[in-house]
């Protein structure tokens, strides 16, 4: 198993407030003196736009989160909405230290971990979440709020701000599931759900997947410059996600030779992107 991430500054931006990071939690002493497995993990943020100094709140935002993580060893799925929350609480504590506002922590969290035989991913604010299997067959859920206004984590500790997104019908949240039955078979809606609380929970069995991949909403933001018009998630996945080999810097070789078939093609993403993954085995 591997896990690795990477992050991109959009066109529209002039700096990155995205950001991404990998590692594994230690590996336990078992009662025959024998280390347990090494289990990888994946943590991402987007900080919203027109909100001031989210880049430093988005980072702060995934060092909660790690730092929860690698005390708890990982939560089970029903206590990830917590960490969640109480990352956004760390966060909103270290900002203030810093003299930033607390609208610095207006960014998005995702997780991914693994609990036993089971993948835990967590989604707190919009973006995406890629499966695949050994074969090349696709599982996507895209996490969205149609109105354009993510609930942030912090909201969890700013319950003003949530209701008035509620009050004016500006919560609403859609999770579109996408799938391709084979590599080379094009992703598809089969299902749009309505989400549920501040942070939408997936528990997969790993061993049906090769690959776990997260994403930001910037992967719903390309163009192409010849047609000037938006290139559907549909058609970006299954080339980002498509990992040569599990080596090292993997998500990182892929990011940079997706980018590069990108400037081929004239596509360019507007907005900041991000892309942390695992690799599960197989």
């Amino acid at each position: 198993m591997n896990a690795d991430s990477a992050f991109r500054m959009g066109s529209t931006h002039a700096v990155c407030q995205d950001y991404a990071v990998a590692g594994a939690f230690a590996a336990a002493a078992q009662s025959d003196g024998v280390g347990a497995p090494c289990r990888p993990y994946v943590i991402l943020s987007d900080g919203c736009s027109s909100s001031p100094d989210t880049d430093t709140g988005a980072r702060l935002l995934v060092k909660a989160a790690e730092r929860l993580l690698r005390e708890s060893g990982g939560p089970h799925a029903d206590g990830l909405a917590g960490l969640h929350a109480e990352a956004a609480r760390l966060a909103l504590s270290w900002a203030g230290l810093l003299g930033l506002r607390p609208q610095a922590v207006d960014a998005t969290l995702m997780t991914a971990h693994l609990d036993g035989g089971e993948l835990v991913v967590g989604c707190s604010g919009d973006g995406v979440v890629c499966l695949q299997t050994a074969d090349g067959a696709l599982d996507a859920y895209v996490v969205s709020y149609p109105d354009g206004y993510p609930a942030y984590p912090a909201y969890a500790h700013q319950p003003a701000r949530m209701q008035t997104l509620a009050d004016a019908g500006r919560a609403r949240k859609e999770v579109t599931r996408l799938r391709a039955a084979s590599a080379g078979e094009r992703l598809r809606s089969t299902q749009v759900s309505d989400g549920g609380g501040l942070t939408e929970v997936f528990v997969v069995k790993a061993a049906d997947y090769r690959f776990a991949a997260l994403l930001s909403d910037g992967v719903q933001s390309f163009l192409d410059a010849g047609r000037a018009g938006l290139i559907p998630p549909e058609s970006v996945l299954p080339e980002l996600v498509s990992f040569k080999n599990t080596r090292g810097a993997f998500a990182g070789r892929r990011m940079k030779g997706f980018l590069k078939d990108c400037r081929r093609k004239g596509w360019r993403h507007g907005d900041d992107l991000s892309l942390a993954a695992l690799h599960l085995g197989g």
